[in-house]
């Protein structure tokens, strides 16, 4: 499987657990975020699933995305 390059997340790409923050506010249920075109993909609140396919719905939110990496403890 390909890398991704650092400024991409994925929620279970293995890398850790992280924070994602969009233009200063905490982002809770990210699945997705891109640092360099300030995109963040969340489920949506409250949890809605799509009729025909069962699948969580997502949005997709811009502005300027910052990740912190969670330190163990």
């Amino acid at each position: 499987m390909k890398q991704q390059p650092p400024w991409i997340h994925r929620a279970g790409d293995g890398r850790g657990v992280r924070k994602v923050f969009l233009d200063g506010e905490e982002i809770k249920m990210a699945v997705f975020a891109d640092q360099k075109r300030g995109i963040v993909d969340r489920y949506r609140q409250p949890l809605k699933i799509h009729s025909r396919d069962e699948r969580l719905i997502t949005e997709r939110l811009h502005g300027r995305v910052e990740v912190v990496w969670q330190t163990s403890s």
